[in-house]
C-alpha cells in the first residue's frame, strides 16, 4: 500500500477514459493500494451501457463480500444514483478535509468531492458500503 498523499498527487486531475480510466477502475486502485482489498474488474463493454451497468453492479456477486453502512467511514467503497439498488457509478469515500469522494468521469476527469455537493449536483443517492 501507498501513502495517500502520493496516491492522490498521482491521480488527481487524471483524465477519464471509458477503458482504461473509468469509475470502478479508479475505486478498484484506491481499495487496492490504499486500503489493501480486492476489487473484481469490471467488463469494459458496461461503460456503455447504464443498465447493464446498474444489473451487474446490485447482482454481481462480490456485492454479498461487502456490507452497507448509515454513515461513511474511511475507505468505504461509494456507489451512486438515482434508485438504490441501481447505482451507475462509483467512486471511494476518504476521512479528509470534511469527508471526500474520490471518483472520476468524463467531464472532470479524477476529482475529489464532498458527498454532499455531488449527491446535490447528480441528485444522486449514495450508498456506503464496507467489507462484509
Amino acid at each position: 500500500m501507498i501513502g495517500r498523499t502520493d496516491f492522490l498527487r498521482r491521480w488527481r486531475g487524471k483524465p477519464y477514459d471509458k477503458a482504461e480510466r473509468n469509475c470502478w477502475w479508479l475505486a478498484a486502485l484506491a481499495q487496492a493500494e490504499l486500503f489493501g482489498r480486492a476489487l473484481p474488474a469490471a467488463d469494459p463493454a458496461l461503460v456503455a451501457d447504464l443498465r447493464a451497468r446498474a444489473e451487474t453492479m446490485a447482482t454481481h456477486p462480490a456485492r454479498a463480500e461487502w456490507r452497507e453502512i448509515p454513515a461513511p467511514e474511511d475507505g468505504a467503497l461509494v456507489l451512486m444514483g438515482k434508485v438504490a439498488g441501481a447505482e451507475t457509478h462509483c467512486g471511494v469515500y476518504l476521512a479528509q478535509d470534511g469527508g471526500l469522494i474520490l471518483h472520476t468521469d468524463e467531464r472532470h476527469g479524477v476529482v475529489l468531492d464532498p458527498p454532499l455537493e455531488l449527491a446535490a449536483a447528480k441528485r444522486w443517492r449514495l450508498t456506503y458500503l464496507i467489507p462484509a
